[in-house]
């Protein structure tokens, strides 16, 4: 005669538990794991649970990226408004060059998605010179976010002895670079107001397009 029985396990899980009687008349118990089938369709359960989640995540992941790239433009703002104060000196951030062999200078088109450099701009052009002091340089950003400034900020955005952001020509510099992601409900805007100090702005897209 034989029996089947499946108690709880200490974690809760059940368990084969299995009875018999063998030729001497004696009960015989074995405890069975799972069986191949059973293991091929917990792992077809999990792939599928997976493929569903993927997306959630790429976006959530993609979302924080786009965020810390907003700190990140904030923060460089900051270091060459402190460091032009600190030097009495003018310090620049201008959009990088993508040429090959380009290093580190500032680039004559593209947008600051190419990433930025951060200088002591000695003689106040506005464009970085081989014998000028790089502070920062920032590398392109992820494909799929893009950012731009509007005409004031579109190309460099320098801060004077004073800390004030102003163009080369000495007039006050301001503006507005915005972070923009495909697929993202939101753009992040940093603000350059009259005097040169950046925020941070989370706002919600006005359109579903393409950045």
């Amino acid at each position: 005669m034989t029996c089947t029985a499946e108690p709880i396990g200490r974690l809760g899980k059940p368990n084969r538990l299995h009875v018999f009687t063998d030729q001497t008349g004696v009960q015989v118990m074995s405890n069975r794991g799972f069986t191949l089938l059973e293991a091929l369709v917990v792992l077809v359960m999990l792939a599928v649970l997976l493929s569903l989640a993927a997306p959630g995540l790429q976006g959530l992941r993609q979302k924080h990226q786009m965020q810390s790239q907003a700190e990140q433009l904030q923060a460089s703002l900051l270091l060459a408004r402190s460091e032009a104060l600190r030097r009495q000196q003018r310090v620049t951030l201008c959009v990088r060059a993508t040429a090959v062999g380009a290093g580190e200078d500032c680039a004559l088109a593209g947008s600051w998605s190419q990433g930025w450099v951060v200088f002591v701009d000695g003689n106040d052009s506005g464009r970085r010179e081989a014998v000028e002091t790089v502070l920062q340089v920032q590398k392109a950003l992820p494909d799929f976010l893009t950012l731009q400034g509007n005409a004031m900020v579109n190309r460099y955005i320098s801060y004077g002895p004073q800390g004030r952001s102003q163009i080369t020509s000495g007039a006050f510099q301001a503006g507005t670079l915005t972070l923009c992601g495909t697929g993202q409900s939101h753009v992040w805007r940093v603000v350059i107001n009259a005097v040169g100090k950046p925020r941070l702005e989370k706002a919600q897209r006005l359109n579903s397009g393409p950045c």
